[in-house]
């Protein structure tokens, strides 16, 4: 880590580098430590839980979509201090997502957070359980586009669709997903290597965050639907972005009224599987100090909860590790 990691944070976080003129520096963070997160409103935690339905038609599927509150479930660590080992309601500790097994009604009822704000300007990370072999997996990369609309929400024939190969199944263990999204570039990690870069299509609107586990039993894409119960699992959520909120403009610019390098906290890189004895990850949200006017969210750890506000991602670095779904 280096040196602007022991700064006051006031003048943001940076990606790479020390200096305004050649890395990204962002102004505000949301963090979600999961693993140490409890309660029974996840709104509480920055994050809105969606409920909706789709119809078979609309969700292009022989199966509708329906969104439902109750499948997204806080399920943190019984110790508080521990990074690893068992959950409050049994399974794999974090945040679970999950899909129902009962579809007898034409619906597969799933889970979703917060919602995008234009779905012809989405960046995904996108995992494809029947695309699992014994020992590999793959992620699907994808920037959906204008073009990628007028074929059907299909970005498989654009520069925005590729097909990543992983050396592990993503299911057995958390593994850390990123995309740093910056103007001119979409870059994809896992595990803080870089997969793939994309340059066109990038998109240029302010957006929001989304989370979701689903299925409507295309067989040419999400496959399933599961027969029982299956959960994703969201250990943490880290996202270093911008705001178009002008308030948190103002804000910003009286804590750091001149770019000060030496005020610019240096956001670390996770190279590393987050699961089992790495599982312990850096959260600013977790140093004092290091969160001036930033929101965060009480954790069973020790965290405090911190004031609330609504904002619209720029650019954003979201690194995410998560257990993925057995069956679909």
């Amino acid at each position: 880590m280096s040196r602007f990691a022991n700064a006051d944070c006031e003048c943001g976080y940076s990606l790479d580098g020390t200096n305004s003129t050649t890395s990204e520096v962002f102004t505000d963070l949301m963090e979600n430590d999961f693993l140490h997160t409890s309660g029974d409103n996840i709104t509480t935690f920055g994050w809105q839980p969606q409920e909706y339905n789709v119809s078979a038609k609309d969700a292009r599927g022989p199966y509708g979509k329906e969104f439902d509150v109750a499948n997204a479930e806080l399920n943190p660590l019984k110790n508080g201090q521990a990074w690893s080992g068992d959950s409050v309601n049994g399974g794999d500790a974090g945040l679970k997502l999950w899909v129902r097994g009962d579809h007898s009604h034409g619906f597969i009822s799933g889970a979703e957070l917060a919602t995008f704000y234009n779905n012809s300007q989405e960046i995904d990370m996108e995992f494809l359980s029947r695309q699992f072999n014994e020992s590999q997996g793959t992620v699907q990369l994808v920037l959906q586009s204008p073009q990628s609309v007028r074929n059907g929400y299909d970005a498989s024939g654009t520069a925005g669709y590729q097909v990543q190969h992983l050396p592990f199944r993503p299911d057995e263990k958390f593994h850390e997903y990123r995309f740093d999204w910056t103007p001119g570039s979409v870059i994809f990690y896992v595990d803080g290597q870089i997969m793939h870069e994309m340059t066109q299509n990038i998109p240029s609107d302010p957006g929001h965050m989304f989370m979701n586990h689903w299925s409507n039993g295309d067989p040419l894409w999400s496959a399933g639907p599961p027969g029982q119960d299956t959960s994703m699992t969201v250990s943490y959520v880290k996202t270093y972005f911008n705001s178009t909120d002008l308030s948190r403009n103002d804000k910003h610019k009286k804590q750091c009224p001149t770019f000060d390098p030496s005020k610019v906290c240096s956001i670390p890189a996770q190279t590393v599987a987050p699961d089992g004895n790495d599982a312990q990850t850096y959260f600013f949200s977790q140093e004092d100090g290091k969160t001036p006017g930033q929101t965060i969210y009480h954790t069973t750890n020790g965290n405090g909860a911190g004031r609330l506000f609504s904002v619209h991602i720029t650019y954003i670095s979201i690194l995410v590790g998560f257990l993925i779904w057995e069956l679909l």
